[in-house]
């Protein structure tokens, strides 16, 4: 008996140590006196949620891209961490995945705009660009001029500022009657619009431009909201290391002009949309492309197909005996000294012209000073292309002396206009181009581009769906049905 009782003794005994140690070990856990950013950095993570799409994030060839990618990478670097994105497909499931995990997320990216609903529930970093509200309509509907001419239900995106807009626009004027309906993506909301089976949607200016590539019936009807400030959320709460580290991250962003770099990259070629051209392009991708592009991704060697597919279109439009006034040839209008010098015999042979074009491109790129950017190294190389490798130089010589930074595209295109204006070109070592020809030439390939890789990322994410669901497809993406989900 007695034997019995010491056990029972050490047993309590040890009972008391376990539960004391795990309520000292809860007490370290709930008082951890860690600022939220020495948290992050000690877990070596910076957990980001956001949405997938041209302009947040996406895979190209495997690898991820997007402005927002980008501009989170940069950040996880400058706190010495590994990014770890979250992509969800719709802004609703993002906001609402913060209640589903233990472990909160540290912030969320995704071309936000600053709202007085968000302000209530997220505390939001410093604004790194703007865009503007817009009522879209489709081209060849009746255009509403303002918002007392709308009578059809307005199509947003689930828990987006859009919503909280119209809400808004519902609650402070009765007298307009505006009715809403939600889609749970901007994908969805263009399609529906693109196919006649919505009439009206709200969306930023800078998803139109991007989508209008794709979509080209999406037209704008007027602003609704302008200068609008695009922001990082990020939780409420007492401690601000992490929120100051977003502030001194994006200021020195401004310093550097590295977000100036990644606005460029993303929307510098969106200004303007032609909708014929854009028809034409669309109607030429599944009627032309197919017959050359085994030739392009041939020949393209370090340089994305896509690209190069891009620039035959813009030079013949894919057609292997094009013919301009100046006397430039075939699918990639090459001059006869371009094709002697690449051993080109015949420069209507689409097999001899895409591929000293595409040696071509990456001469002029391989020539350009490591100066500048890798990313920006193919739109210098297209104003090459166009005007001469000698006339690109002078712009750059330009740009420098007049303080500008001869190793950005951005300010290198708003200099060789200068090139035709005699006051300029008279000061240059190689004298008149046609500036403006050259930098509507990039801004165009960089287009046809972009819809191409597009065109490819719809193909992938369908091929994937399919596998997954044990099924064979073989449409392109513009000629899948559209999905008219609404709530």
């Amino acid at each position: 008996m007695q034997i019995f009782l010491v056990r029972l003794q050490h047993f309590f005994k040890l009972a008391l140590i376990i539960a004391l140690a795990a309520l000292v070990s809860g007490c370290i856990q709930e008082n951890d006196e860690r600022t939220q950013l020495e948290q992050i950095q000690d877990a070596g993570e910076l957990h980001v949620k956001t949405i997938y799409g041209p302009a947040n994030y996406y895979l190209d060839d495997n690898k991820p891209t997007g402005l927002e990618y980008e501009l989170l990478k940069q950040f996880s670097d400058y706190l010495g961490v590994e990014l770890i994105i979250h992509p969800y497909h719709s802004l609703k499931t993002m906001l609402d995945a913060e209640k589903t995990r233990a472990k909160p997320f540290a912030l969320s990216a995704a071309g936000l705009t600053r709202t007085e609903k968000r302000l209530d529930d997220y505390r939001m970093g410093p604004s790194y660009y703007e865009v503007k509200q817009l009522l879209i309509y489709r081209k060849g509907s009746l255009r509403p001029r303002n918002l007392q001419q709308v009578v059809d239900p307005i199509y947003v995106v689930k828990s987006s500022s859009h919503e909280e807009y119209v809400q808004k626009l519902q609650r402070d004027n009765p007298e307009l009657n505006l009715t809403y309906k939600t889609l749970p993506d901007e994908d969805l909301l263009f399609s529906n619009l693109e196919a006649g089976k919505i009439k009206l949607a709200i969306a930023d200016d800078t998803s139109l431009s991007q989508h209008q590539y794709y979509y080209p019936h999406l037209n704008k009807a007027f602003v609704l909201e302008d200068e609008l400030d695009v922001v990082w959320l990020m939780d409420k709460n007492d401690d601000d290391s992490f929120a100051n580290a977003v502030l001194a991250f994006f200021t020195l962003q401004q310093i550097t002009g590295s977000m100036e770099l990644l606005q460029e990259k993303y929307f510098g070629h969106i200004d303007t949309f032609d909708f014929v051209d854009t028809r034409t392009f669309l109607r030429r991708v599944d009627s032309q492309l197919p017959k050359y592009e085994a030739l392009f991704r041939k020949y393209a060697g370090q340089l994305d197909w896509r690209l190069l597919a891009a620039v035959s279109y813009q030079e013949s439009h894919w057609n292997p005996k094009a013919r301009s006034p100046t006397g430039v040839r075939g699918m990639m209008m090459l001059t006869w000294p371009t094709a002697r010098e690449f051993g080109v015999t015949s420069r209507v042979d689409p097999v001899q012209s895409v591929k000293a074009g595409s040696a071509y491109l990456a001469k002029l790129i391989n020539r350009l000073p490591d100066t500048i950017s890798e990313h920006e190294k193919p739109w210098f190389a297209l104003a090459a292309y166009n005007i001469g490798y000698s006339h690109l130089i002078d712009a750059r010589k330009i740009t420098e002396k007049l303080g500008g930074n001869e190793n950005s595209w951005a300010e290198v295109k708003a200099i060789i206009p200068l090139l035709q204006q005699r006051k300029w070109y008279k000061y240059t070592r190689f004298g008149y181009a046609r500036g403006n020809e050259a930098v509507k030439y990039v801004s165009n390939i960089r287009k046809y581009y972009d819809s191409l890789r597009w065109f490819d990322e719809q193909i992938n994410m369908t091929e994937q769906v399919a596998r997954d669901l044990g099924l064979e497809i073989s449409t392109r993406p513009d000629q899948e049905p559209v999905l008219s989900e609404v709530e």
